[in-house]
């Protein structure tokens, strides 16, 4: 596993447990005191106010700031993130006293929401339009949405343009994930290379997968009913749609997670990874075998040793997460089932 991937889920784990054991020792109302370092500190809700105040505005943020966007080098903007919830989490757990002050987040968002929804309506008319017009085009979606975006450097244009391929790509997802779900839509699929070797491709992968979405269905049904049944069903309902994607996942998993398109060169890391790489930009492709220690600290595609190297002549972009996460890499290792088949294919004229 790589760096960047163990501190996005070793923060995810330390945020979850700092929100939690916020709310366990966060009083239910404050008592009047004198407002002095030394009379806070001495007063247990208050001391447990304040602890918990700088867990959630100082060391979070930090955290996040150090472990997401210096290792994973992601935008500086995404620290906006964090804080906003963290401020949400204030709203709802702090004694009522200070509650109050994290009221604005209730009448902030209104405004922001509205400013946010032109920028993003003006970008989805666009958006909507490159969908519509690829919508007679066979293939996944998403391999569309990259050609008529992404182009040539599309993160040195500027901010307007990679926002609009992060779009793109989050909303080809959609459509993306019915393609490869319902057989009869990919049956025109081009022919696999070779497969990658993914847990996310076996059948008892998929069944329990299945198994926990209904179970999480059902759970999220009888957790929020008590407070509203309309809002329990839409809840619910949401959780299960999710049962298109992850059997999409299974299915790109199992039947296309390498293949060539053009004259590029497509690799499916299941459904949540892609990135498509011109086969111009493979400088050299190598047949081996590299164990997951070695490797550690790059990209790794599939499970136990890789057997392929590609090695890129410039950075090779990686859309991760529906594409909230784009990452580079100059190099690529990969667990496939016929390793010669890329050799043959892809090696460089």
């Amino acid at each position: 596993m790589r760096k960047p991937v163990k501190y996005r889920i070793a923060f995810l784990i330390v945020a979850a447990v700092c929100f939690h054991v916020g709310t366990l020792f966060l009083p239910a109302t404050l008592p009047e005191i004198t407002f002095s370092l030394k009379s806070i500190w001495a007063n247990t809700q208050w001391r447990n106010t304040v602890l918990v105040t700088l867990a959630y505005f100082v060391f979070l943020p930090a955290l996040y700031y150090f472990w997401i966007i210096q290792i994973g080098k992601q935008a500086l903007w995404k620290l906006l993130l964090i804080i906003s919830l963290s401020s949400l989490v204030a709203r709802y757990n702090y004694p009522e006293q200070l509650a109050y002050y994290f009221e604005f987040i209730t009448y902030l968002k209104y405004p922001i929401i509205a400013v946010l929804m032109v920028i993003e309506l003006l970008l989805l008319v666009t958006i909507v339009k490159a969908l519509w017009g690829a919508r007679k085009l066979s293939g996944d979606p998403r391999i569309h949405m990259l050609e008529q975006y992404e182009g040539d450097n599309v993160y040195e244009k500027g901010s307007k343009e990679a926002k609009k391929l992060e779009l793109a790509l989050m909303f080809a997802h959609e459509p993306a994930s019915w393609y490869y779900a319902i057989p009869r839509f990919s049956r025109n699929h081009v022919p696999v290379l070779t497969k990658l070797r993914l847990w996310s491709a076996q059948w008892w992968h998929v069944s329990l997968v299945c198994i926990a979405l209904v179970i999480a269905t059902y759970a999220s049904y009888l957790a929020i009913a008590l407070w509203s049944e309309t809002v329990a069903i839409v809840v619910a309902t949401l959780v299960f749609y999710l049962i298109v994607m992850f059997i999409a996942n299974y299915r790109v998993s199992k039947h296309y997670s390498v293949y060539l398109i053009k004259d590029k060169l497509v690799v499916n890391n299941s459904w949540w990874g892609m990135t498509v790489i011109p086969l111009s930009n493979i400088q050299q492709i190598e047949t081996g075998s590299w164990t997951a220690a070695s490797t550690q600290e790059h990209f790794h595609f599939g499970r136990g040793n890789a057997n392929v190297k590609l090695t890129f002549v410039s950075e090779q972009t990686y859309h991760s997460g529906f594409a909230t996460f784009v990452e580079q890499m100059d190099t690529l290792y990969l667990s496939v089932d016929e390793p010669s088949a890329l050799l043959e294919i892809c090696q460089p004229q």
